[in-house]
């Protein structure tokens, strides 16, 4: 099995543990969009995690929304043990280095390395318990990026607050 988070794996690996299923979507688009199986729903069956696509034309291109989708649930829903250990230093990955420069994290969510900054993020702060000064200090960054960088995916950030308010913590808005 990988080490990775499997948000951070090839995709050819991701979909061998997935599970694909293919339907009409309803709405416009035309003929085309009504009588061909263009919807897609992807369920990473380890995790049970689903995501889906339909607002595109064609199944290719809502399978690729899809698997974004669900990598973007994976960051967020899947922790990995080896995130979870206090004794293992956490540096920042060759990945999180490529986007944090001079303490900005300058990445895109539509990036294809987006999953796997979040997952790298969320799995930082599970670790250390949700703070967000400490993880920034941790990964050469500040509370603000972090928090930005949340916000680019709001079911991290909902999480990161939902998270912080079962410790106790002060939410950010």
């Amino acid at each position: 099995m990988n080490e990775l988070h499997p948000a951070c794996w090839a995709e050819e690996e991701l979909l061998t543990q997935c599970r694909l299923t293919f339907s009409r979507a309803s709405g416009p688009g035309g003929q085309n969009r009504n009588k061909v199986e263009t919807s897609v729903q992807i369920e990473f069956l380890p995790s049970g995690v689903i995501a889906s696509a339909s607002e595109r034309r064609t199944q290719n291109e809502n399978r690729k929304v899809a698997v974004m989708r669900l990598r973007c649930k994976l960051a967020v829903d899947v922790r990995l043990a080896a995130h979870l250990d206090s004794s293992n230093p956490l540096i920042g990955s060759d990945t999180w280095r490529l986007y944090c420069r001079d303490g900005r994290v300058d990445i895109s969510d539509t990036n294809q390395d987006w999953p796997s900054i979040l997952a790298e993020l969320i799995g930082a702060l599970s670790r250390f318990d949700w703070n967000a000064s400490e993880v920034a200090r941790t990964l050469d960054t500040s509370s603000s990026q972090i928090v930005k960088l949340l916000k680019k995916y709001g079911p991290a950030f909902v999480r990161f607050n939902e998270e912080r308010k079962s410790r106790g913590q002060r939410p950010f808005a």
